[in-house]
């Protein structure tokens, strides 16, 4: 976060870094890893032309152990560790994580899936 001020007050902006995990992918990948620093929060967009996919969610710790990470689907709210579908959007808490992956289990077609992180 950046401070700034203005005649006197003190306000915090937010950092907000973008990121992609898969780009079209077609076959399965754990694909690019995050790495948390100082972000508190990270919104996935799940996208593609796949017909069917699977794909989970996972924390990655500093020796390189993934553990499954659950995460607020904000379509309908419900919590989860993997997904079945596409055009979706899910909520992470990811402070005090070392890095945050999401893995391509299987698919047919194409899937991207892409982050927004903020602090």
């Amino acid at each position: 976060m950046l401070p700034e001020t203005d005649d006197n007050i003190f306000r915090t902006i937010p950092d907000k870094k973008t990121f992609t995990f898969h780009e079209a992918t077609t076959a399965p990948s754990e694909g690019e890893e995050f790495l948390v620093s100082h972000f508190r929060d990270i919104t996935v967009k799940i996208s593609g032309s796949s017909t069917t996919r699977e794909l989970k969610f996972f924390a990655i710790d500093e020796n390189g152990e993934k553990t499954a990470l659950a995460g607020t689907n904000k379509t309908n709210f419900q919590l989860g560790t993997g997904t079945l579908n596409t055009n979706e959007n899910w909520d992470f808490e990811i402070a005090g994580l070392f890095k945050f992956m999401v893995e391509v289990i299987s698919v047919n077609g194409d899937v991207t899936v892409k982050g927004i992180a903020v602090s």
